[in-house]
């Protein structure tokens, strides 16, 4: 049965207001919300993290235009996680619509350094990133602590080195390692919607007062983000939700307010490039059959001087005096220094713990710096 002959998709109001935000056409509207009552179930992409093999164990799947030769689509079924090249570390294995936002890196010509994941675990953005731009070091910050464990494993399971680890809020970091990388991946927290697709729970995830808590939390982290990209650098903004105030919203609010960023044309994206704002960025949406969904923007900070390394992978590790370390990996929890520097981070963590609106008003008074 074709589309403009099914019954009318039933949604909650906040999904239709969403879906009208996106599309003016009613047909487009109509296979979006229908999309969503789909299960996407997730399709896999298979990341070759050494030289791709003529023969694996591997069954592929149909490969979207996006891809680089080294990622491979598993087919309907296939568990590659399973693989013994998994486990051998040759492999990392993430959801499809996630190296749509990796894409974005195909923009990049010149060489690059130093790569910092803002939002790493559990650290595929990172892991890609390195493939696609070989830099000499690659640093992972997750600032939810309990979730380094993850980022750590994955970057060891993948002999990711040099690399360090940190669990530092971004104001932090940013003020430890100012203008030192050339590519800054900020892979925001976000409501989530294309979750659903997956048969995630994401309640809320449509809901106004949602996309707004996320929408501020987000130009936070890309404020503070914005002081670590080097003179002549990048930024990769990246989401895998649909609502244009956490998109393309929060896109122009920052080429506004941070003028010496502008956002950079990917050519191997320009079919998926959104509508929604007059500069290049771009969208993958559910009913376009290749994901469950995913937003990117490629910006990039205007410089006046030659491109140069700012920053050695030595003279980084030492910047943020890291507190424990493995033949690979650096972590550093805290740029405090001593037993009184570890007692101070503790109070500070309870104090968040028993007071929820923390990180609302720390937000607000930033963004209001930016008014």
């Amino acid at each position: 049965m074709s589309a403009s002959t099914e019954e009318p998709v039933k949604a909650s109001k906040n999904i239709e207001k969403v879906a009208r935000d996106l599309f003016t056409d009613e047909h487009e509207r109509a296979r979006f919300l229908a999309a969503l009552q789909g299960k996407d179930s997730g399709v896999t992409a298979v990341v070759w993290l050494h030289q791709r093999p003529q023969s694996s164990d591997l069954v592929a799947g149909e490969r979207p235009e996006w891809l680089p030769e080294w990622i491979d689509v598993a087919a309907e079924g296939e568990r590659p996680g399973k693989l013994p090249a998994h486990d051998q570390g040759s492999i990392y294995c993430m959801d499809l619509s996630s190296t749509f936002a990796c894409a974005a890196l195909s923009a990049i010509e010149d060489a690059v350094s130093i790569v910092v994941d803002m939002c790493a675990s559990p650290g595929g953005k990172g892991i890609v990133a390195r493939r696609y731009l070989v830099p000499k070091l690659l640093v992972g910050n997750e600032v939810i602590g309990k979730r380094t464990a993850q980022l750590i494993s994955n970057y060891k399971r993948c002999s990711i080195d040099p690399s360090i680890v940190t669990s530092l809020d971004p104001e932090r970091l940013g003020g430890e390692i100012p203008e030192s990388a050339e590519l800054v991946i900020v892979d925001a927290p976000c409501s989530g919607q294309s979750l659903m697709l997956k048969g995630v729970a994401a309640p809320g995830a449509f809901h106004p007062a949602t996309i707004g808590m996320n929408e501020r939390r987000q130009r936070r982290i890309l404020a503070h983000s914005s002081k670590i990209v080097a003179p002549g650098g990048y930024l990769l903004y990246a989401t895998c939700t649909f609502s244009k105030e956490e998109n393309e919203r929060n896109m122009e609010w920052f080429l506004k307010t941070f003028a010496e960023f502008t956002a950079v044309k990917v050519s191997l994206l320009e079919a998926f490039r959104s509508p929604l704002s007059s500069s290049p960025m771009y969208r993958l949406l559910p009913h376009q059959g290749k994901g469950a969904g995913a937003f990117c923007a490629l910006l990039r900070r205007v410089s006046h001087d030659s491109w140069q390394q700012r920053e050695s992978p030595e003279s980084i590790s030492a910047r943020l005096r890291t507190a424990w370390r493995s033949p690979t990996l650096f972590v550093s929890r805290s740029t405090s220094g001593g037993e009184a520097g570890s007692q101070r981070n503790r109070r500070h963590g309870e104090a968040t713990k028993r007071a929820p609106k923390y990180e609302r008003q720390k937000v607000k008074r930033m963004l209001r710096d930016y008014e």
